[in-house]
Parts: structure tokens; sequence; C-alpha cells
């Protein structure tokens, strides 16, 4: 069985051959079982690490695991989350001098706000990195919806790709504020582009009443949500979602759909998509399909397939 320490370096071998590292300072360093290092994820955010537990791991386990990174990239922090099925996520500083937020990391040679102290997420989801080169290169001369932004890093590749214009929604107001911040720390003008703290199920039928269309139409929704009107589940009601979104899309333009729900794959999604035309009458073709970055890899034991599904629809 290998080390703590041969394994965190044979996955750094991998990270650092292939990801440009001049550019970007954010990546998946380990990756549970497809780094064999089982239910835990490292990911380095420039100069701290967080490291995230999904089962219960013992006291010496987790000191070789820092042991390790600190010999490997000598972080200024390492921050540990715990994150046990129903149980609240506790998140502890293994070292330095305190938990990190409000700092910035690039990926790509764009820069982003990062914190570690907001639960579940630290602000940018490592797992999209290739897919947002994708909508930038998509972007120019387009105008994006973005729905359930997030903190719009998509939005923020797609402005710098080209974009005429973003509208960013989502039902979060701090989501929004991070938005913003992003735009700006990116020298992008804010107040050129549009940030709704809102419900997507009333606002796509707000745009569609309105004849409002859009380009580029981005739909990366929670597996599960919920709001004064709505209760949303992604299995059941994405169809209608996708049917709402082709409604306000202009010809020949293309709606993206992403989501991380391990438990809809890839057959499962595909068996589903026909359901669409049950709310648009618009036609579709599938015309891209792709999923996480090489720092995420998996054993296609414990996980048959990729969790993520990345599509683009036309």
């Amino acid at each position: 069985m290998l080390s703590y320490n041969s394994i965190i370096h044979r996955a750094w071998a991998l990270r650092k051959k292939y990801i440009n590292l001049t550019g970007t300072n954010v990546y998946r360093l380990v990756n549970s079982y497809g780094d064999a290092l089982p239910e835990v994820t490292i990911d380095v955010y420039d100069k701290n690490i967080l490291v995230q537990y999904f089962a219960p791991c013992e006291k010496h386990k987790k000191d070789s695991i820092c042991n390790a990174l600190n010999e490997l990239l000598a972080p200024e922090t390492v921050t540990e989350k715990i994150r046990l099925k129903g149980e609240d996520i506790k998140t502890h500083l293994v070292s330095g001098l305190k938990i990190p937020e409000n700092f910035v990391v690039l990926e790509n040679s764009i820069q982003f706000n990062i914190s570690f102290q907001e639960g579940g997420g630290t602000g940018l989801f490592l797992d999209q990195r290739d897919n947002r080169k994708k909508v930038q290169a998509l972007a120019k001369d387009k105008e994006v919806l973005n729905c359930f932004c997030y903190t719009s890093s998509f939005s923020v590749y797609a402005s710098l790709g080209g974009a005429v214009r973003t509208t960013n929604l989502d039902l979060s107001k701090k989501a929004i504020a991070w938005s913003k911040r992003n735009f700006l720390l990116n020298q992008l003008d804010a107040n050129y582009h549009e940030f709704i703290m809102g419900d997507v199920w009333d606002w796509t039928n707000k745009f569609q009443k309105r004849g409002r269309t859009f380009d580029l139409i981005i739909i990366d929704p929670p597996s599960f949500s919920t709001s004064k009107t709505t209760v949303f589940t992604l299995e059941k009601d994405f169809p209608q979602l996708l049917g709402q979104g082709l409604n306000l899309l202009r010809e020949d333009g293309i709606l993206i759909f992403s989501t991380n729900l391990a438990k809809m794959n890839f057959s499962k999604l595909f068996q589903l998509l026909p359901k669409i035309k049950n709310f648009t009458t618009k036609p579709y073709k599938l015309i891209g399909v792709s999923s996480q970055g090489l720092d995420f890899p998996i054993d296609g034991i414990h996980l048959e397939e990729p969790y993520l599904k990345f599509i683009m629809l036309s």
C-alpha cells in the first residue's frame, strides 16, 4: 500500500505536467478514489490548501496528509472541512494563522475571490475549469443569461471572451454581491451587466412574456432548492427548466446545462432529454458533451463514470 506521501507526490506529478501553473494556481491535487486516497479530496488555492474528509479519519492519518502537503508545497495555510453525511460541515484550521477568506486565486489568468468560511462552497467550482474556457470561446458578441449564477464565474469568462452583456440570476443576495466583486476584480464594469436576485422559474417566465431572448444561456442548478413559490428537484424538473431556457434562446443560440448530481449519470440524463419537448415547441439538438478536468480522475470502480455532466443544445 502506498504511503500518503507517495500518493500525494504521484498526484502532484500528473497535475504539474498538464495544468498551466503559470496562469492557474487553483486546482484539485487529490480526488478521492481517483488518486488512491478514498473519501478525501485536496484542493490547492494558491498558497492555501483545503482538505475535505467525507468519512471519519484517524488523527494520525490526517497528520500524515498534512505533513506530506507541507513538505511538497509549503503552503501558508492548511484548512480541513469534515463533510459527513447527515451532519453539518465542520471547518478547522490545521496549520497557519487563520482560516482563509476574501483572498484571490488565478484560473486561466482570470482572478476570482475565494473564502473557506462559507460552508460547502469556496466561490469557485474547480471541476468546471475546462468548461469555463469553452464558454469563453463561444461568447464573442453574444448576450448571455447565466441562471443559478452563484459567483458568476461563467459570466466572467464570457465577458472576457467578448460577450456583449451578461445577465446573472441567483436567489442568494450573497451570491450576487460576490458576483459583482469578481467582475470588478477583472476590470469588468459591473454596471454594464445585469445582476438579478430572484427565482429562476419566475424570471424565465418574465423574460418570455417580455419577449426577451439570449444567444447563450447557462443553466447549472443545484440538485435541490426551495424558494417562496417553488420546490426544485433536479431529476424531476430539469426537462421543464431546459424547455423554459430554449424558449428564450435565439436562433443558432446555445443552451448549456450542467449538473454534478452523481446519481443522474449520463445514461439517465440522455433518457430524460426527450421530455424537454413537453415544455417547448422549439426544435433542439445536442451539439456538445463534456465532463470534469483531468485533475478530477475517477477509478472506474467506486465511481463508474464521471459525475459532472456538461451538455450543449442548439
